[in-house]
């Protein structure tokens, strides 16, 4: 009995210890915020789940080259909804994803001024007027993209097309020739809000001089969509997608179904950007494609491709680790070939980082368009959030044989004005 009771107390004693000691931790963790003396924790919040794992590596190969420092990588669909809930909440993330342009207006009272550090200067010249306020530059730009209508070279030769188009007249004899063919032209996929109110209606508004300008004056109604020189251009090009496409049945198609149509060599061309290279090459490893910008005159020189940065880094400049935030974005800046363009597939962003040609055909054209200074910006990230949602129900009515083309006009200015203005 005494053995037992003796052991008894041993375990108890055992286990006193082992809870002070518990305590002790938790007070000491309590007292530094949440990190040990020394250690650093820089909170990461971004989009694009498609490249969460390597988002992750690279927060973990950060950690291995600075162990005082953890990167905590969200990557997640909801973004917009949870950036806002976390900055609301007062725990902003240290280091997070700003659109180019409206979003980095609307979030720059919470972004650190990036102008002094020592990437700025590699910065590509199509990356920084999304990035820039007041001659300020707030943002760290992850990569380039780019869309126009992405075609099928084999298809485009079997119809005896030697050259992609540069006009609207143009345009339209190819298409002819693929008719003549036997060949569908378009694979649509108006379904899809971004694809019709998003990236093919951006590109009246990103055709004019000063895009930024035309906006401001449509928000301040000094101007009108009708008034817009290359309206009558996009519902010309609307029109033929639809007429040697899919017809009425276009705004049932989805995305899946609109890359499924192109990659089995069913219609010619689809409108879609740089995006969508690993998912052609997984479905079709052998196909031979391109991608040209899309004609919105009659003047070669006005066909431009809309380039741009889908989102930048941005420093929350209430972070407590402002300077920890820095020092990472130029590690990722000097390994950019590595982790940018290697890992996340990216085309760079910046002068002094190669796109190799392992980036494949669609980033290829995108960079010669951009040397060439045949680049033009992404003026849909001047409009309001879920503009574009707005935009596609009224062109989706249009394309159904709903609405005519000056009641269509008149439904998207009344969007508008009701929100163009309201913002």
């Amino acid at each position: 009995m005494k053995k037992k009771a003796l052991a008894l107390m041993m375990i108890l004693v055992m286990l006193v210890a082992a809870a002070c000691g518990t305590g002790k931790d938790k007070t000491e963790q309590e007292s530094t915020g949440g990190e040990k003396e020394g250690q650093v924790t820089l909170n990461l919040l971004q989009f694009k789940t498609e490249i969460v794992d390597q988002v992750k590596q690279m927060a973990e190969d950060y950690t291995k080259e600075n162990p005082n420092v953890k990167i905590n990588a969200q990557v997640v669909d909801d973004y917009s909804t949870l950036r806002k809930a976390r900055f609301a909440s007062g725990q902003g993330p240290d280091i997070f994803f700003v659109r180019g342009y409206t979003d980095m207006e609307d979030w720059q009272e919470y972004l650190t001024d990036l102008s002094n550090e020592p990437w700025i200067e590699q910065v590509s010249e199509a990356a920084k007027p999304g990035m820039t306020i007041d001659g300020k530059m707030y943002g760290f730009p992850v990569g380039l993209e780019g869309y126009g209508f992405i075609y099928n070279k084999d298809l485009f030769k079997q119809a005896g097309i030697t050259e992609v188009p540069t006009t609207l007249t143009e345009l339209k004899e190819i298409n002819e020739k693929l008719k003549a063919a036997g060949i569908k032209s378009f694979s649509e996929g108006y379904k899809e809000d971004w694809v019709l109110g998003l990236h093919l209606f951006n590109l009246p508004f990103s055709s004019v001089e000063d895009p930024g300008a035309f906006a401001s004056q449509l928000k301040s109604g000094e101007t009108t969509l009708s008034e817009n020189p290359y309206m009558d251009s996009f519902f010309d090009v609307l029109d033929m997608t639809v007429d040697y496409g899919e017809g009425v049945n276009s705004i049932g198609i989805d995305y899946t179904r609109q890359l499924s149509s192109f990659t089995s060599g069913k219609s010619a061309m689809m409108q879609q950007g740089v995006w969508t290279y690993a998912s052609i090459m997984e479905a079709n490893p052998d196909f031979d494609f391109g991608m040209f910008a899309i004609p919105m005159s009659e003047d070669p020189t006005e066909t431009r491709l809309p380039v741009d940065v889908p989102a930048y880094y941005g420093v929350n400049k209430d972070s407590k680790h402002v300077d920890e935030a820095k020092k990472f974005l130029t590690w990722l800046h000097d390994n950019g070939q590595k982790y940018l363009v290697d890992s996340f597939n990216f085309i760079p962003a910046f002068d002094d980082v190669e796109a190799p040609e392992s980036l494949g055909p669609l980033a290829a054209d995108l960079l010669k368009y951009s040397k060439d200074n045949q680049t033009m910006p992404w003026a849909m990230n001047y409009w309001p959030s879920g503009l574009d949602t707005e935009y596609a129900a009224a062109l989706q009515a249009y394309v159904a044989d709903q609405a005519t083309k000056e009641e269509t006009i008149e439904a998207l200015q009344k969007i508008v004005d009701e929100r163009m203005k309201a913002k």
